[in-house]
C-alpha cells in the first residue's frame, strides 16, 4: 500500500520554494544539513523514504531563525575581551 502526500504538507522541494519566496534561498544539501543537526524542524512525517513537513512548522522556523549579522560581535563596553 503506497501513501500519498497530502496536499497541505510540504516536501523538501516545497520548503526549498517557500524560502526562495521569502528571500532566504538555501540549497537542497544546507537544508539537509540543517535538518540533519537539528538546526531545522524534523520532519513530521515520513511518506516512504521522503521527508514531509507541516507548513506552519516550516513558517514558524523561518520567522524566528537568526539572520546574517544579527550577533552584535562587538567588544562590550568595559573594553575587556570577554
Amino acid at each position: 500500500m503506497s501513501e500519498e502526500l497530502p496536499a497541505d504538507w510540504w516536501t523538501t522541494d516545497d520548503v526549498l520554494a517557500y524560502l526562495r519566496s521569502v528571500g532566504a534561498p538555501i540549497s537542497r544539501v544546507t537544508w539537509a544539513a540543517y535538518v540533519s543537526r537539528g538546526q531545522a524542524p524534523a520532519p513530521d512525517r515520513m511518506f516512504g523514504r521522503s521527508p514531509a513537513w507541516r507548513p506552519a512548522v516550516v513558517r514558524e522556523w523561518q520567522a524566528s531563525r537568526p539572520r546574517r549579522g544579527s550577533i552584535d560581535a562587538s567588544p562590550p563596553p568595559d573594553g575587556s575581551s570577554s
